[in-house]
């Protein structure tokens, strides 16, 4: 137990208590919150692995993917960050993984031979067109609108 001497002391050395109010805080976390949901929302899309749009009315260009290939990376930021948008409505696109078991089907079902194959489809289905390997944008705009007679 400490003596009364003791215990003024202890209140003397300690820095006083100042209490601040929890909107500053509260304020800081909603304001991170926001604009983190708004940098989420602004990120671009992922792609669908959806194949059963093919043949349904639709063009349609399957990414073959394999993340450990440097290619078929390049290959799906030159789409996603540069033709995406420029051939919405147009040109559907759909990436066929090959760690996952629909894109491991997909090339055996379309007898893709290589990891950084773009697969090009009709809208009835039919496959018009193959590209492997890395792909400029300006291969690629000359391939997709003469594929799809754009």
């Amino acid at each position: 137990m400490q003596t009364p001497k003791q215990n003024d002391l202890a209140d003397a050395t300690s820095p006083p208590s100042i209490k601040r109010p929890l909107w500053p805080k509260l304020l800081t976390a909603v304001v991170l919150l926001v604009v983190t949901v708004v940098f989420i929302s602004l990120l671009p899309r992922g792609f669908s692995q959806d194949f059963s749009l093919i043949g349904k009315g639709e063009n349609i260009i399957v990414m073959v993917h394999n993340p450990h290939f440097v290619d078929s990376g390049n290959n799906m930021s030159t789409i996603s960050i540069t033709l995406r948008d420029e051939y919405k409505g147009r040109v559907t696109f759909l990436v066929a993984d090959l760690f996952i078991t629909q894109g491991k089907e997909f090339i055996k079902t379309y007898d893709i031979e290589d990891a950084t194959a773009l697969v090009f489809f009709a809208p009835n289905g039919e496959k018009i067109k193959v590209l492997y390997g890395q792909q400029s944008v300006e291969s690629l705009r000359k391939n997709m609108d003469s594929a799809f007679h754009f």
